[in-house]
């Protein structure tokens, strides 16, 4: 066991007595005993990305999307009256080891090769008919963006002349509501580079109401094996930067990297007691194809990842940590230390109620569907992965849809439990009338969930205005994707196993005794 961090405090509690309360936590909720039975329902901590992402963050998974003409979707739906607008740009400086998202990597204008700066340069063309192309049909429908998010990748590796110019035809081409929240995604080394701090002052200028930043970690080692290409203190710095300019920002850290454990856990919620985000998401380690998947499936650095015991040991440090801290918790890994600052794009993503444009390569889109969609609710789709193929279709005037999977009333039902389980699921009256037509396939819905009931991973509940509803359990939440998966459509599950990603099998953690369980003083 890896536990050799030093003994310091988060909270007013000693590392002795934080492991000691998570150990007395799980014990609690029947951790370890309860395993084996969790295990036959078909729960247990997995590795493997969940249908293309590290958490149940969408549905359909776009793992499960079908090659689809554009016209076909473009036919079939129809923007209301707002629209959040996802902008993607794939490019790194550094190439992370356990990545799975569509990337290139791309030092910065001045430092990249004149082939990158070329691939940067006609990748922003694209982008940019690609905007002008989407903002045509949204006039048409009179629809506004009411938020805007710029990801990737890292954003901020461009420098300001590309973000000025992108956000000019952003402002150029669509209605943004009053109070939209706007934000950016950047990266420990773009903040903290020369010019860093300036690019930000202008982004906030401009209108950015908030900053996002991955830092994995705050383990040398951790980071080293991450490929993340700085120690901790980049990041340490990379936040006092960020909290000096922007009063909203978000952290993202990941348990269960590469020589990551409990003790590295225990560590990060020092640093973030000193450092204080606003908002901060803590991720489960998830691997495909990258060098990370390859380590995790190899005999000789399978055991430098956290066991099964390790990752729900961690999970409840975590949680326990967060509140300690004064965060509160609005879902299994996303902490805010006011509700003010949650953040609206998360929700949005999750949800065919509300509308996504999605523009880039390999970004995702949910649109309700208009009068031609054919019986169907609504359509997720995507477009092409490859960033070159991307391009070639957008600067020839196509809006470069690869996949989707229309939204009927069999995906529906199934997102109801998929996504709503993690806030609260409450039947209203769509549901219903779906449920009475679809009497086998809401029998099957009813069973899983009363067998869960049953193990104590749900339980039922009375919403605010008295409507029964089903949630998760504090045990439900530490397997709260492994949980939400089960309820995927028998259409979607077919399609996943028909196309499975490297690490998309699940491999069997050999666990550790409970008596190995950690604690401060191992």
């Amino acid at each position: 066991m890896r536990t050799d961090a030093p003994a310091q405090r988060v909270g007013m509690r000693s590392q002795a007595a934080a492991f000691d309360d998570a150990r007395a936590a799980l014990a609690r909720l029947g951790i370890p005993d309860m395993l084996p039975a969790l295990h036959a329902a078909g729960l247990s901590i997995r590795r493997s990305v969940l249908g293309g992402t590290h958490s149940v963050a969408v549905y359909p998974p776009i793992d499960s999307l079908m090659p689809v003409e554009s016209s076909t979707v473009l036919n079939a739906i129809c923007f209301g009256g707002d629209t959040s607008l996802y902008v993607h740009i794939p490019f790194c400086e550094t190439r992370c080891t356990f990545c799975h998202y569509t990337v290139q990597h791309y030092a910065g204008k001045g430092r990249a090769s004149q082939t990158g700066e070329n691939d940067v340069a006609r990748y922003l063309d694209a982008l940019r008919r690609e905007l002008a192309l989407w903002s045509a049909r949204l006039a048409r429908s009179g629809t506004a963006l009411s938020s805007i998010y710029i990801g990737g990748g890292t954003p901020l590796v461009l420098d300001e002349e590309a973000l000025r110019d992108l956000i000019r035809v952003i402002g150029d081409n669509y209605d943004i509501l009053p109070g939209a929240e706007v934000c950016i995604e950047g990266s420990p080394l773009t903040i903290t580079a020369p010019g860093g701090a300036d690019k930000l002052r202008f982004l906030k200028a401009q209108g950015f109401t908030r900053l996002s930043f991955g830092v994995q970690s705050f383990d040398d080692a951790v980071l080293k094996y991450a490929g993340r290409g700085y120690k901790r203190d980049v990041p340490i710095r990379a936040a006092q930067i960020a909290s000096e300019i922007f009063d909203n920002w978000n952290l993202d850290l990941i348990q269960g990297l590469y020589k990551g454990s409990p003790a590295e856990a225990w560590q990060n919620l020092q640093t973030i007691a000193e450092l204080r985000p606003a908002h901060l998401t803590w991720y489960h380690g998830r691997f495909a194809d990258r060098p990370q998947g390859d380590w995790y499936r190899s005999e000789d650095r399978h055991g430098e990842f956290e066991d099964e015991h390790e990752t729900l040991f961690g999970r409840m440090l975590i949680w326990q940590g967060m509140e300690a801290l004064g965060y509160h918790s609005c879902d299994g890994n996303r902490f805010v230390r006011a509700q003010h600052y949650t953040d609206p794009f998360k929700k949005v993503r999750t949800s065919v109620s509300r509308d996504l444009l999605g523009v880039g390569a390999a970004s995702y889109s949910h649109v309700g569907a208009g009068p031609a969609g054919y019986g169907c609710r609504g359509y997720e789709f995507r477009n092409d992965t490859q960033i070159r193929a991307y391009a070639d279709r957008a600067l020839a005037g196509e809006i470069p849809i690869a996949t989707g999977r229309a939204i009927d009333d069999e995906e529906l039902l199934a997102m109801s439990y998929a996504t709503g389980l993690r806030s609260g699921r409450v039947e209203d009256a769509v549901l219903h009338a779906i449920a009475a037509g679809k009497p086998q396939l809401c029998a099957h819905y009813r069973e899983l969930a009363g067998r869960l009931v049953g193990l104590g991973v749900l339980e039922p509940y009375a919403d605010s205005e008295g409507n029964a509803g089903l949630r998760l359990t504090r045990l439900g939440r530490l397997f709260e994707d492994e949980t939400l998966a089960l309820f995927f459509s028998p259409a979607v599950k077919r399609t996943l196993t028909a196309r499975p990603r490297p690490m998309a099998a699940p491999v069997r953690i050999v666990a550790k005794p409970a008596a190995a369980l950690p604690t401060a003083r191992a």
